[in-house]
């Protein structure tokens, strides 16, 4: 249940529904298994498994998780491939004439459609929190397609959902500033990896358990490339990549968090995914609080003074 990525997004209006009328609505949209005829299925099951019963969200210290099911066939593209190829092969032989695109197009669909309803299905589970005082949608996806599968069923789902991208700064102009200058606030700390762009070429360089402040890794950015990814950590709490786009990737929970979750006594799984449950946003609310403090866009008498400076 720990998020181990974080796709992150900002409600433009208040979110006001609450667990239980946002539960209700998710019930129009239960997961159902694909039928044979389905290459891919999806809808929502509940956070803490799926035993009769269970709500389609948990709630807990003011945030609601939610979770995704998603199943799709299983339908290797280069078995289509061959199959296609060897029947068109095989009308040829007989009928002593080329096959052409479109006749191709017919046989790859049929094919597609016989192999569908006797394909595996593979099930991947999908999470989510709604934090409504801060006025987040997080994500456990490692991809921004990922995110916008959710957040496009949820929009299907609600009707509605009016959240954007968070306003933040240029991340890697920032990032390369903190390797150049060796300055940044004392909350992060810098690990050992980063990924550096050429600005010119597009080109990138690696960068993996390195002194990221070496003369080597200073020369690089003295010749104009950028740093569009970085490896931190945060308050001794957490460690994680931060990339230019302001995702989240590897995020780990450190030996402080792991300790708290670990005092907590439960006796039942409910009570121990509740409390690791709280115990993550509270303390991804703050990390949150402690990026958008520094990466965030300034806004109103801030940004005017901002830019009266920079004149």
């Amino acid at each position: 249940m720990w998020f181990k990525n974080l796709q992150l997004f900002q409600f433009i209006e208040d979110f006001d529904l609450s667990a239980e009328d946002l539960g209700k609505q998710l019930e129009s949209y239960p997961f159902q298994p694909c039928r044979s005829i389905d290459p891919v299925s999806m809808g929502w099951v509940s956070p803490i498994g799926e035993e009769e019963g269970a709500p389609l969200v948990h709630a807990a210290n003011g945030f609601m998780m939610l979770c995704l099911k998603v199943e799709e066939k299983i339908i290797p593209g280069s078995v289509v491939r061959q199959m296609v190829d060897e029947k068109a092969q095989e009308i040829e032989d007989k009928q002593g004439r080329k096959v052409r695109k479109k006749e191709k197009e017919t046989i790859r669909e049929d094919i597609y459609h016989n192999l569908l309803s006797r394909a595996f299905s593979k099930s991947s589970l999908h999470y989510a929190y709604i934090d409504p005082k801060g006025g987040w949608l997080i994500l456990n996806a490692a991809s921004s397609s990922k995110a916008e599968e959710f957040t496009g069923f949820l929009r299907k789902t609600l009707g509605s959902l009016k959240i954007q991208l968070p306003e933040v700064q240029e991340i890697s102009i920032l990032l390369t500033d903190w390797l150049k200058t060796n300055q940044y606030p004392a909350e992060f700390a810098i690990a050992d990896s980063c990924v550096i762009r050429d600005t010119k070429e597009s080109g990138v360089i690696r960068c993996q358990k390195q002194n990221l402040l070496s003369d080597e890794i200073q020369s690089l950015l003295d010749g104009g490339r950028e740093v569009v990814q970085l490896a931190l950590s945060w308050s001794d709490q957490v460690s994680f990549v931060l990339k230019e786009d302001f995702s989240v990737k590897s995020l780990k929970f450190l030996e402080l968090v792991q300790d708290q979750a670990k005092d907590v006594f439960t006796e039942t799984a409910q009570a121990k995914f509740d409390a690791d449950f709280t115990i993550m946003t509270e303390t991804l609310r703050h990390l949150l609080q402690g990026l958008m403090k520094v990466f965030g866009k300034p806004s109103g008498a801030k940004q005017n003074e901002a830019e009266a400076e920079m004149a």
